[in-house]
């Protein structure tokens, strides 16, 4: 048995006897004849996974197929291993970004491909009409390493939002129908659905869609008078990042948080903390709240809670759990036997590999790095801010930063944007001081080429 964070797993249960196993070719078995290519029914020919396609014709599949909701980035990657991803030619790029903060122990960890692969030889997915000892033990899990309450799972940050949002209001209706407002942050992001999309802080992120979900007051990060003011007694919610990542990699004064938690407590009103992106771990602490001395009545989380696995979850405090009752809300796929596995093990290896420490110590040399390369590159380079290994490296205005972006993936480091002016830096939890070593060279070498 693979001992785990609370020894919840038990992979003892075998799979089934080869001879007992339907055979691989689902068309064999059914009796199914060849497809036909008339009126674009596929063969097997045209549709192998495993077929290596080039760069070309991988962006040419994309371009006739895929909605293009997307401005990509003119590569395909074919594989990962550790901090490092590897394109369709085989050219080696430094991950930087971790699919924007997801991949939090790197590509192709060894431990969550035998979580996946012992509990995807048992069983997939039964709904959640059912119970599952894989939620109910991850949900423990997260208990433990954040404070008392209960757990609803999705698949994503924006529908842990969306849950978040809808308990606020149904909290805030359980005391008085004039109770609808949430209090949010200016340029903050929760996502891209109707819910969220309207606790969402930016008008780019509004535009095009007609009304949104109204009773929204947006106040500015760190305006403490502002947030005092809005949270009264017409407020549901409070919901915002303690770390603005969208935006540019922004901390919130702690001296905010503090009183977003004081006037919350004095109008009974609920605080949420969106942790989609700096959670389960990157701040250095399981969940930045922790950094900050501030507990929130519920955090969202997502990204690296799977690892790379989609997974999300809403974490309420005990005082709050009854809010939502049996057929208020649900998702079918949400908290499933596969994504369970995973996100405890990412727990459980951050644990055993105790990663909270690397990432303190990793943070403090690579930002001591930055900020070397902040002195040699002034005034292109204006300032280094985030927290843990979620970093921005803000440049001087006007700076074109998609070309930027663009140019360091020409010299294999894979990095992001955030806000108009900022680089954003999301290296995995594990990632090697070689690595940065290195990652720092190409940076070097990419702000020289804006002088």
């Amino acid at each position: 048995m693979r001992t785990g964070f609370a020894g919840c797993f038990d992979s003892s249960v075998s799979p089934m006897a080869e001879s007992e196993k339907e055979p691989q070719g689902a068309r064999e078995f059914y009796g199914i004849e060849e497809a036909s290519t008339e009126h674009g029914h596929l063969t097997r020919n045209t549709f192998d996974p495993q077929q290596r396609l080039s760069f070309e014709e991988i962006k040419d599949l994309d371009e006739k197929y895929v909605l293009p909701t997307y401005a990509r980035l003119p590569v395909a990657f074919q594989y990962g291993a550790g901090d490092h991803l590897y394109d369709t030619e085989g050219k080696e790029y430094i991950d930087f970004l971790s699919g924007i903060a997801v991949t939090l122990l790197g590509h192709a960890h060894a431990d969550l491909i035998a979580a996946l692969s012992s509990q995807a030889e048992a069983l997939w997915h039964t709904s959640n009409l059912y119970y599952n000892q894989g939620q109910a033990q991850l949900a423990r899990a997260l208990v433990e390493v954040n404070f008392p309450g209960k757990v609803f799972f999705c698949n994503s940050g924006t529908e842990a939002n969306e849950a978040a949002f809808k308990l606020m209001r149904a909290y805030g209706q359980s005391l008085s129908p004039k109770r609808e407002k949430v209090v949010a942050i200016k340029n903050g992001f929760h996502g891209r659905t109707f819910g969220a999309m309207s606790l969402t802080g930016q008008d780019k992120i509004h535009n095009g869609f007609g009304e949104i979900v109204g009773h929204v007051e947006f106040v500015n990060a760190d305006d403490i008078a502002g947030l005092s003011a809005a949270i009264d007694s017409t407020a549901c919610g409070v919901i915002l990042e303690p770390v603005q990542g969208e935006s540019g990699v922004i901390p919130l004064s702690s001296d905010f948080l503090k009183i977003a938690r004081a006037r919350c407590n004095e109008e009974q009103v609920v605080l949420a903390f969106d942790e989609v992106q700096i959670g389960m771990g990157r701040s250095g602490h399981y969940f930045a709240y922790q950094h900050y001395g501030v507990i929130p009545d519920i955090v969202t989380m997502a990204k690296g809670l799977g690892g790379g696995f989609p997974i999300g979850a809403m974490l309420v405090a005990e005082k709050f759990s009854h809010v939502l009752k049996p057929g208020m809300h649900g998702c079918t796929f949400g908290g499933g036997h596969l994504a369970s596995a995973v996100a405890y093990e990412v727990i459980r290896t951050i644990e055993s590999q105790k990663l909270l420490e690397h990432v303190k110590a990793s943070a403090r040399y690579l930002t001591s790095a930055l900020n070397k390369l902040k002195a040699k590159h002034a005034p292109k380079v204006e300032e280094v801010r985030g927290l843990g290994l979620l970093i921005g490296v803000v440049l001087e205005e006007g700076t074109d930063v998609k070309a930027l972006v663009e140019k360091a993936l020409s010299l294999g480091l894979i990095i992001g944007r955030g806000g108009t002016n900022v680089l954003r830096l999301a290296p995995p939890l594990n990632v090697r001081k070689a690595t940065m070593d290195k990652a720092v060279e190409l940076l070097d070498m990419l702000f020289a080429s804006m002088e």
